[in-house]
């Protein structure tokens, strides 16, 4: 039998090491759901990644348009960033994780103000296709049509600075609206109206030392309901809204 140099096996060495290597390393590339899980609560966004080699580029996609990030795929380490205006500044998220097939868990980092963590779970074809083919909601309950929101509310709130989860308790007594809000920000009462299928109601609360006012305003359908909030000087922001 013919036997191997010294250099002929460093050779083999290498090879074998750099198909294991190559073997070992993940692609993300394609469509992800993603969920971020903040001090604010949980956001749950689908992702578009696009590797090649080591460089991850890619978007976030939402109600309110789209959010690029850059970053970098390293064996089966994931790490990338994004900016968000918080209060009139730039906030750089950095998301940080391990790739286990089509599964990524790991850790946020909120500009160096706050940690959270992430998963992300890719998304096949049909689920892909799925929401893409997903029938659109109900229709708007029509204006003459009686409406009473009286009773327990769960919201998903979306805004540039993070996601957050309050709960109402609405009482109607005709147009006239009264309830009790609970959230990131503690309890307040809430006062507002109902007019048809549209509700517009506010809040006041302390954020930091700061009163500020909050502004739901939307439409109802049936026992959901949907809009846009302004949050005084902090921005603005959607909201999705379930009766309990």
């Amino acid at each position: 039998m013919r036997k191997l140099s010294t250099p002929m096996l460093a050779v083999v060495f290498l090879l074998a090491v750099a198909a294991t290597a190559l073997a070992q390393s993940a692609n993300v590339t394609g469509d992800w759901e993603v969920t971020i899980n903040s001090p604010q609560g949980s956001r749950n966004v689908n992702a578009t990644f696009k590797q090649d080699g080591e460089k991850l580029n890619g978007v976030f996609k939402g109600e309110r348009g789209e959010l690029q990030f850059q970053g970098t795929v390293k064996g089966k380490e994931i790490k990338f960033t994004y900016t968000i205006k918080f209060q009139d500044n730039d906030l750089p998220i950095t998301l940080t994780g391990d790739i286990d097939g089509d599964a990524i868990k790991g850790k946020a980092d909120f500009g160096g103000f706050a940690e959270g963590d992430w998963t992300a779970k890719r998304m096949t074809g049909n689920s892909a296709m799925a929401k893409d083919k997903a029938p659109a909601s109900a229709a708007p309950a029509a204006s003459g049509e009686k409406i009473d929101v009286s009773g327990a509310w769960t919201f998903e709130v979306e805004t540039s600075a993070g996601s957050g989860s309050p709960a109402f308790t609405f009482k109607q007594d005709g147009e006239k609206l009264t309830g009790q809000y609970k959230g990131v920000f503690g309890e307040a009462p809430i006062t507002g109206m109902v007019k048809g299928n549209e509700i517009n109601f506010s809040v006041k609360v302390n954020a930091q030392g700061t009163d500020v006012t909050l502004v739901y305003k939307g439409t109802i359908e049936k026992n959901s309901m949907k809009g846009t909030v302004q949050l005084g000087d902090l921005g603005s922001g959607t909201w999705t809204g379930k009766r309990q």
